[in-house]
This record gives C-alpha cells, structure tokens and sequence, in this order.
C-alpha cells in the first residue's frame, strides 16, 4: 500500500479507537444544522417591563420554525426607524393598527395578549376611561415617544399646547412627580415597573382611568411575509398547548419579590 493510503488508514484506526473511558462509547462531534437568527426589538421600557414573557413566547416559536431569537431593547424611536428600514427583522410588540403608520411592516396575525393603556396621576383628578374622555379636560397630557397608539389617539382629544413626548417612562413620571404635567399615558406593564422601583414607590401615582385594551402583535420586515403567516400558525398551536398562560405564569412568578418568612 502507498504510504499516503497507509496514513490514512491508520487516522482512520484511530478515530474509531477514541473512546470515552467514562462510557466506551466513541466521542464524535455533534453536526450542528447553520443557525439562523430572527432580530426583534421593542422599546428599553417594554424590553425591562414585558420582556421576559415575550422572550419566553418568541424563543419557543421561532425555535419551531428552525430560527433562535434575538431580542433587543433600544430607546423606542430607534427601534422604530430600525424596523422600518429593515435593519433588524421586526419589532416584538405594537398595537394591531401599527402598520397603517409603517407599511414596511407585515403585521403577525395572532396577537400573543393584550396591554392595557392607562392614564395616570400624582393628584385626584377626575377623568373617566377612553380616549375621548381627555377632549373635554384641559389637563397637560405627556406620553411615551415613540408609544404608537398614544401618537395615534391623543392628538385628535388633547390640544397640541397641552400633549408632549417623554423620552422614556421614567422621564414623564418624574414630571408628574415635579408637577410639570398633569396627565401620563402609557402601558400600564411599563408604568407598574417604574412605580415598584424606589424612586416612585411612595410618589403617590395611580392610574385614575383606562385609555383602552387592545391585542399586541409580532411585525416583521416585509421580506419575511412569508414567515409572519408561519408564526402567525404557530402561536395558535402554543396557545392550544397552554404554553402562553404557562409562559405568563413564569415571568409574573419571577418578577414577584420574594416573600419573607
């Protein structure tokens, strides 16, 4: 035998001759399929507030369909010009009319759960639930830029003299706090994270009323128009399967403090 096929011979002896001396069995090097990755992101706000229940839904969803989830939080605006530019694949949570603002955008058809918007205050004021409920108010109302359903709705019940962006939750409460606002509007997930922090835990802001309760939705890039029908398909067989109550369950039992003994 030519000594080039005698090497490989013997490389080939020993390869089957590698054993495992906790097992006997021969070690082989698992064949890992190319990972594909699906690039979410939402606002720092929703990332700290609603994050873990929506990592805990979209990993195993996109797991089913061959992709690992990245999901990232960003100052809102920036993940919105994000999006739409089709820097990363989509955004992990906006309201089901989003896309009429942002054609780009492919809406996922199946909500994974509903948010509820609230108006909130440091001082009694009376105020009744709905938009429309602000129209009549001469209340300064703040809400969170970049906040898609607030942009949409306040405008046409709040004089533009009296409704400003706040950079993020913690920036409009802090108004709240100074007095420099009357009215903040928000996520109530997003605005109950900053009241549990020190900073607000004894401010004295509650919500005074409901702005309205609407589904959420996954929306990805237009190019995956295609995947947003699969997902879409995928998320009703978890929620058959109990896996979002499941999942909401886990990320309510870790956020809880813990209790004393």
């Amino acid at each position: 035998m030519p000594l080039a096929g005698r090497w490989r011979a013997w490389m080939a002896l020993l390869a089957l001759l590698s054993l495992d001396s906790g097992t006997g069995m021969a070690q082989t090097a698992p064949l890992l399929a190319p990972s594909r990755s699906i690039v979410l992101t939402s606002s720092d706000d929703m990332a700290q507030s609603l994050g873990r229940r929506l990592t805990l839904i979209y990993t195993e969803a996109f797991r089913r369909l061959g992709y690992t989830l990245v999901y990232r939080g960003y100052p809102n605006k920036r993940a919105i010009a994000m999006s739409d530019a089709g820097e990363v694949d989509g955004e992990i949570h906006r309201y089901a009319g989003y896309g009429e603002q942002h054609p780009n955008m492919v809406r996922v058809e199946t909500s994974h759960f509903s948010s509820s918007f609230g108006a909130y205050a440091q001082r009694p004021l009376a105020l009744g639930d709905g938009w429309a409920a602000l129209a009549p108010t001469r209340y300064r109302v703040e809400y969170r830029a970049g906040s898609a359903l607030c942009a949409a709705m306040l405008p046409s019940v709040v004089d533009a003299d009296r409704l400003t962006a706040a950079y993020s939750a913690q920036s409009g409460l802090r108004k709240l706090v100074h007095e420099r606002t009357d009215v903040y509007v928000d996520v109530d997930a997003v605005v109950e994270q900053q009241l549990a922090q020190p900073e607000f835990a004894h401010a004295g802001i509650r919500r005074i009323a409901v702005m309205e309760t609407v589904g959420m939705h996954v929306f990805l890039y237009k190019t995956h128009r295609a995947l947003a029908a699969r997902l879409a398909t995928t998320l009703n067989d978890m929620k058959r399967e109990g896996l979002l109550e499941k999942y909401r369950i886990m990320a309510e039992s870790e956020a809880a403090p813990p209790t004393r003994p």
